[in-house]
């Protein structure tokens, strides 16, 4: 079954990287649409995030038509990342666009390290890339799909860019080695974590169990946290870096990780607010 798991994934792969890139992309908006209105394949929880996070703000029309376009994103998403095997630096710059790093570069000067949260909007796979492009030292905290024959192939083709890993289980101690070294982790802070591993905080208004991971070796380490946002347009992938969000003291270390979670939080939400059809609504935030 492993055997042709892997013949499927390199005939798509090959077929993508070959076929004229309008085409590609004409492809994966057709796919998203027909996702949305014939698969519909978690269309309804799509729909109901959306409405958690803006009834109070858009109409029914304006709710379907985000879950629409959001479904247009994840179908040129899937297109982009199909065609990333072949393409070279050149074809890379070409297509990504790096506004601001100052935040970044200012935070690394401090010598602690740097933590970058993002999310998953835009095309996240290149947003990773584009850290390399730009010549940041960036390892990013990833957790294993469940399909190790897709797993290894999406590992490999982000490596081949350029992109570092470090395993989500069991990596802290590999955190703190490489904050030592003044270099820089990259962690996805916009997904439901469950357990003690997470704190409830709100987020679109709405309690969201989030990683306290981030905030919790700020405050042990004193390194700086850097949001990074990308997102597409017009073609193009567009790469930015935020302020440097300072850590909300409390009277105690627990009250300190919950406040500067929020603010983390609220940081994210802001952004995902400007292109809102580019945010992974698919996901379970809210549990």
């Amino acid at each position: 079954m492993k055997h042709i798991q892997v013949i499927l994934i390199r005939a798509v792969l090959y077929i993508f990287q070959r076929i004229p890139e309008n085409t590609a992309l004409s492809f994966g908006k057709k796919l998203g649409l027909f996702w949305f209105h014939v698969i519909r394949y978690r269309r309804s929880l799509v729909i109901d995030n959306l409405r958690k996070a803006f009834s109070q703000e858009k109409s029914e029309a304006e709710i379907l038509r985000l879950a629409r376009d959001n479904f247009i994103h994840y179908g040129i998403y899937l297109v982009e990342f199909l065609r990333l095997p072949g393409l070279d630096r050149d074809d890379l710059e070409k297509r990504i666009k790096i506004l601001d790093t100052s935040h970044i570069e200012k935070a690394l000067l401090k010598g602690k390290g740097l933590i970058v949260i993002c999310g998953h909007y835009g095309n996240f796979d290149l947003m990773a890339i584009a850290q390399s492009i730009a010549g940041f030292d960036t390892y990013i905290i990833t957790k294993k799909i469940r399909n190790k024959s897709i797993n290894e192939y999406w590992q490999k083709i982000r490596e081949d860019k350029g992109v570092k890993f470090l395993p989500k289980k069991k990596s802290l101690f590999a955190i703190l080695r490489l904050l030592k070294q003044n270099k820089i982790i990259g962690m996805i802070f916009d997904q439901h974590m469950g357990g003690n591993k997470g704190v409830n905080v709100n987020f679109f208004n709405r309690p969201a169990s989030t990683m306290k991971a981030v905030a919790m070796i700020a405050v042990k380490t004193g390194t700086p946290v850097v949001p990074v946002f990308n997102w597409r347009e017009d073609g193009i992938h567009y790469l930015t870096s935020g302020p440097e969000i300072p850590l909300v003291t409390g009277s105690t270390k627990d009250e300190t990780v919950l406040f500067s979670t929020q603010k983390f939080n609220d940081v994210i939400e802001a952004f995902i607010r400007q292109h809102p059809e580019q945010w992974i609504w698919v996901h379970k935030r809210w549990k």
